[in-house]
């Protein structure tokens, strides 16, 4: 009897509320007819508040515009969640079942901002806010045009936004957005330990590391009710991964193969202890990944979509797609539009600028540590730059495969790679970039140096040798990358 009533007083509470809502409707929210179509503006629906995301704290900020005086909705449309052209308690009854209850989405436009395909509520118009300059960090490599810049825009939204589940997020993954590990020092960045994936392998007693049927590597979270992803305890190999900075990467794609494959050297014919080789992916020269494992920035997109977030795209835009997944989400997960913007996005993210200081001196000495890289020995691997179509790319790469991992520390191997084989690093952006290493390992440019072997043995003593104050100047030019 008590539960009967509780109940019976809940929905009329529900009812007034409601009544009450429909009575404090603005006027703007009282019909779809004679409103002009020029006050619509970009936004995302729900996104109650204006901050660009849409998650409970929209609920809250609905709930006290309608029930407390609060402050009202700066885009009443936004506000407007089931787009019926009024505010009222619907609204959020709508997200909260949304977000928990797992009822519809808002309608359009969501979940990336555009503009009111039903113009009804006024929105605020005021200019969209102002992108990193051209150069700068997380700004774009280029002058965009207007079309260009707002598929910059949605892309960056798209790396930014935290994926749902409903969204098709897992049923494995390794963080809910782009930006959940590619975040240091701006989004598209690298990512610290603590975003770091683990890899492994098997290694016998004769010191054959090879991988296993469930390998290479484990993904750090999980959909509730699906398995933990567990190295096998067969695995003796466990190496961990960092998150390389994405910053540049466009300049790096648009490097001919011809231009790469110049500089191998795999039988080092030249006798100077250094044998660079490309790694060919399916016919195609890798570049990208720690071992050149992939060979565009379109793949490196599509590969981190499934292998990352556990997304899906179709695979005709990637044989590195992933097409379908075991969750309950319809394939693909991401539309062919929203992974076009995620890939100009990336493929426009400015490379890191240069940080000199402002005195003279300081200039001179960060020149003098260039000339000291150039002379150990570090310059053969670390090109100051390639030839891109854009122009000089100042990667300090040759994005080559050498042998210089440590022989006493057992590393995972790849298909046609040798475990100690690396590719060599790109060196701008370094200062924002620590621990360094493939695997985090060094926490100093120094101890970085020093943890050089195989190849790099010559160029790693020759500065050991250089003495204190030109090993400073050395690394002072590197913290200017």
């Amino acid at each position: 009897m008590l539960r009967t009533l509780l109940h019976v007083a809940n929905v009329l509470l529900v009812a007034g509320i409601t009544l009450v809502a429909f009575q404090i409707r603005t006027d703007d929210a009282s019909s779809r007819e004679g409103v002009d179509d020029a006050l619509s503006e970009e936004f995302i629906r729900g996104d109650a508040n204006d901050d660009n995301r849409v998650d409970v704290s929209d609920v809250v900020f609905m709930l006290g515009s309608l029930f407390r005086g609060a402050e009202r909705p700066p885009c009443l449309a936004a506000a407007d969640t089931n787009d019926d052209g009024r505010l009222d308690i619907a609204d959020p009854i709508w997200m909260l079942a949304y977000q928990f209850r797992g009822g519809p989405m808002p309608p359009a436009p969501f979940p990336l901002a555009g503009e009111d395909p039903t113009p009804d509520l006024a929105c605020r118009r005021t200019a969209r806010p102002p992108i990193p300059a051209v150069g700068e960090y997380g700004g774009p490599d280029r002058l965009l045009t207007e079309e260009e810049e707002l598929s910059w825009r949605r892309g960056r939204e798209l790396f930014d936004r935290p994926r749902r589940t409903s969204e098709g997020l897992g049923p494995l993954f390794n963080g809910d957005s782009c930006r959940g590990c590619h975040l240091d020092p701006v989004v598209g960045g690298s990512g610290g330990l603590d975003v770091n994936v683990l890899r492994f392998a098997h290694v016998n007693e004769v010191g054959v590391v090879t991988q296993l049927p469930t390998g290479p590597a484990v993904s750090r979270h999980e959909l509730p009710g699906v398995a933990h992803d567990e190295v096998p305890v067969d695995a003796n190999v466990i190496e961990p991964r960092q998150t390389p900075t994405l910053l540049g990467l466009g300049l790096v794609d648009r490097i001919a193969e011809t231009t790469i494959l110049a500089n191998a050297d795999p039988d080092d014919a030249d006798a100077d202890g250094i044998s660079g080789r490309a790694r060919l992916v399916d016919g195609r020269v890798g570049r990208f990944g720690h071992k050149c494992g992939i060979p565009s920035l379109l793949d490196f997109v599509a590969d981190a979509m499934i292998n990352e977030l556990g997304v899906t795209i179709d695979p005709a835009n990637s044989s590195f797609a992933g097409g379908s997944d075991t969750d309950a989400i319809a394939d693909p997960e991401l539309t062919d539009a929203e992974f076009t913007d995620l890939v100009f996005f990336v493929a426009h993210l400015s490379a890191p600028p240069r940080n000199f200081p402002a005195s003279a001196a300081g200039v001179a000495r960060i020149v003098k540590g260039e000339e000291n890289f150039i002379a150990v020995g570090c310059g053969s691997c670390h090109l100051p730059s390639l030839a891109g179509t854009d122009g000089p790319v100042a990667a300090y790469s040759d994005f080559l495969l050498h042998d210089i991992a440590d022989p006493d520390r057992h590393c995972v191997t790849e298909d046609t790679v040798e475990p100690l084989e690396f590719r060599t690093a790109p060196l701008w952006g370094l200062r924002d970039t620590a621990p360094y290493l493939h695997d985090g390992s060094a926490s100093t440019i120094s101890d970085a140096i020093n943890r050089h072997f195989g190849e790099a043995l010559t160029a790693k003593s020759a500065y050991q040798a250089l003495s204190f104050d030109e090993r400073s100047k050395l690394v002072e030019f590197l913290r200017s990358l």
